[in-house]
């Protein structure tokens, strides 16, 4: 026996749809200790650079990821590379005027995101030789757990990009695109 109260709106009789295939129910963020970063891939021309930083959950539980990592740069002693300015930069994964969407991470999942940077010294700010960093840094949104990832970068003319998160699936960006 079964016994209920009449609700206020009707309830569809039923069993409940599944999910949509691929689609996860909303997680928490994720944190650093959750990560891990590798080298996912790159592209090079036109004295332009860009690497695929991949972003690994390694943790037994889903989490997301939501709009721009904070990255930062070292040298090899581990000091920040403070002639580099930093920026966020869609690069042509977000719509004009959309943030950008919420990446799922399973158990295992992985999104990336890009960093583009000049490989050309400007000679306008007298660069003859660009600065080279030996780590990146990267904390997630919401976030102060930094996860680290040893990768050479000589960004030129004091500034690097740094996309947002996507799912791993997507395609690599073009230089300068």
């Amino acid at each position: 026996e079964r016994c209920s109260r009449p609700s206020a709106g009707a309830v569809p009789a039923g069993p409940v749809p599944p999910p949509e295939a691929g689609v996860l129910p909303a997680s928490a963020p994720c944190k650093g200790p959750q990560l891990k970063l590798t080298l996912a891939g790159g592209d090079a021309g036109a004295g332009n650079r860009v690497t695929i930083i991949g972003v690994q959950n390694v943790s037994a539980q889903p989490c997301s990821l939501t709009g721009y990592p904070t990255v930062a740069l070292q040298d090899g002693q581990g000091r920040p590379l403070s002639a580099v300015r930093i920026e966020q930069n869609a690069g042509g994964h977000s719509p004009a005027g959309q943030a950008p969407a919420p990446v799922e991470l399973a158990p295992g999942g992985q999104a990336v995101f890009n960093l583009a940077w000049s490989a050309v010294p400007d000679a306008g700010r007298g660069e003859r030789t660009c600065p080279t960093a030996a780590r990146l840094r990267m904390t997630a949104p919401g976030d102060t757990s930094p996860v680290s990832l040893g990768q050479s970068i000589s960004p030129c003319g004091g500034r690097i990009q740094v996309g947002p998160f996507r799912p791993a699936a997507e395609p690599a960006p073009v230089p300068g695109g």
